[in-house]
């Protein structure tokens, strides 16, 4: 009876022990009152002179009596947690980055270089999760801006972004991600590029960056592009146009030398991309690019049930892609950045070699990418 009377007082000792250490460890994390905390979904980074940053922060009204159900805020510094501290004096709730969704940054302070940002970011309670953009214009302007219809521009961006992301219309643009290509000896980051248009709001584009500076902006076409050599499609969607098909050249529009083409959409579009390097020095790659897809539109009359007609559709796009494409990595090494990551395949090829981001991008320079592309046209949509 002794020995059990023990061994239950030393059960009984650990369990105290560890209630105590449970306590001391809730204690040590104050508790958040919803009614009085401010959850930032939105906030938008602009540079100011002096070495000064704005930031600019949208947060929902909780009380159902108050009128206006965003309330927005903005404040200076020199650091992320300065401009925080200085949105809390002007508020009645404490500011919280616990729900944020979105971080956007103004165009200048995107050409300037945006890492000290992220990183500070990275290391709040944010985690991964919020997707990141760049406006054009300022930050500040696109928060203040009237979205009625939208409501909670927050959610609304961060939702729109989602969208556009899950239809693989946009590579997914996280803090996470851009981190991960900015350390990345072989790539460079990219992010949506987002223009206010009235009172609506879309997606311009995919914003390019050389390190963690934004150069330049590429076309929502060409931003497929990127996708479909970094990545590959499951049921995306591609619209463009070709010669008419059966030999006829068309008719030229009044004052315009161009050939009428026909609009055609793919849709259902799965693909898979391999790329190989054939010579290290200077690099010579080989693209093969597989897709499958069904033909959803075409804007000319023809009998789709014979081969020869698919046949010469499917060569009509393929060569158009290929081209369109050799065009798309050609202005890419003008602007020296490498969003498609030609240089992680480079260095996963190439393994006796330390290379460095500087030294890729000289090799990047000269470096020769040719296109394989074999297009399936599964089936048709069209009936005639």
């Amino acid at each position: 009876m002794r020995v059990v009377h023990k061994i239950l007082m030393k059960k009984r000792g650990v369990c105290i022990f560890i209630t105590c250490v449970l306590a001391l460890l809730c204690g040590c994390e104050p508790s958040h009152v919803l009614d009085e905390t401010g959850l930032i979904t939105v906030i938008g980074f602009d540079q100011l002179d002096k070495g000064l940053y704005r930031g600019t922060a949208s947060i929902p009204v909780v009380n159902t009596l108050a009128k206006q159900k965003v309330q927005v805020v903005s404040g200076t510094g020199i650091t992320l947690r300065g401009i925080v501290n200085e949105m809390d004096l002007q508020l009645d709730r404490k500011p919280r980055l616990g729900q944020l969704r979105v971080i956007l940054y103004g165009e200048e302070m995107a050409k300037n270089g945006l890492i000290s940002f992220v990183q500070a970011l990275d290391r709040t309670e944010v985690g991964s999760r919020p997707y990141l953009a760049v406006v054009d214009g300022k930050g500040y302007d696109f928060i203040n801006a009237s979205f009625p219809e939208q409501g909670n521009i927050g959610m609304y961006l961060y939702y729109t972004i989602f969208k556009n992301v899950r239809g693989e219309q946009l590579p997914s643009p996280t803090l996470h991600e851009f981190l991960r290509a900015y350390y990345s000896e072989g790539s460079d980051p990219y992010l949506p590029f987002i223009v206010r248009k009235g009172d609506d709001i879309r997606v311009k584009g995919l914003a390019l960056f050389r390190n963690d500076r934004y150069v330049d902006w590429v076309k929502p076409q060409q931003t497929f592009y990127i996708k479909l050599i970094r990545d590959q499609f499951r049921t995306g969607l591609f619209q463009t146009s070709i010669p008419k098909i059966g030999g006829e050249k068309g008719k030229k529009e009044q004052g315009n030398q161009k050939l009428k083409e026909i609009p055609i959409v793919l849709d259902t579009l799965s693909s898979k991309t391999e790329t190989k390097l054939i010579s290290a020095n200077p690099p010579v790659f080989r693209v093969t690019i597989k897709i499958r897809t069904r033909l959803a539109e075409i804007d000319q009359k023809l009998n789709l049930e014979n081969q020869q007609v698919l046949d010469q559709i499917t060569q009509e796009i393929s060569k158009k892609m290929v081209h369109e494409i050799g065009d798309l990595i050609s202005f890419l090494q003008k602007r020296d950045v490498d969003p498609i990551g030609f240089g992680e395949q480079y260095r996963a090829q190439v393994r006796s070699e330390d290379l460095t981001k500087d030294e890729w991008r000289k090799r990047y320079k000269q470096a020769k990418i040719n296109i394989d592309l074999k297009m399936d046209i599964i089936r048709s949509s069209i009936t005639n």
